[in-house]
């Protein structure tokens, strides 16, 4: 029903994505989604990865900060308003999405669309009473 997602705060300062990349690549840690936005000061990077745990851990160890959270993540039809149609009937429901990144390349060539809502467990509910099932694990 969700997905581990790492919430990583990161320094604005040069290089410093390219060490968290490297770090998470060099100890065969996949990404599978990625999302950065950033501020004057620091940027937030969330991301699915194959193995949430060790990412983590390493994270940890080379002094970054780093969080394990749930995620919603929903494969869509890659036609255009596939992902409309997903936010419309969550507004019908009066649930606020708060955040949200999408990829093309999911299961089977598909879109897929991460996102984290103001009631998650609504968010299932209605999703899965619509005939869209939440991914359970990374894709």
């Amino acid at each position: 029903m969700f997905v581990k997602q790492l919430t990583i705060f990161v320094e604005n300062k040069f290089g410093r994505v390219a060490d968290i990349l490297e770090t998470l690549g060099s100890n065969h840690v996949d990404i599978k989604a990625l999302s950065i936005a950033d501020t004057t000061d620091y940027g937030l990077m969330r991301m699915i990865v194959s193995d949430p745990a060790k990412a983590k851990e390493l994270l940890v160890e080379a002094g970054v900060t780093v969080k394990i959270t749930d995620a919603i993540a929903v494969p869509l039809d890659h036609t255009p308003g596939g992902l409309s149609k997903i936010i419309a009937l969550l507004k019908t429901e009066g649930i606020s999405v708060r955040y949200l990144y999408a990829f093309v390349g999911g299961k089977e060539n598909g879109a897929c669309v991460v996102m984290k809502t103001d009631k998650p467990e609504d968010t299932v509910t209605v999703l899965s009473q619509n005939g869209i099932k939440p991914l359970s694990s990374a894709f």
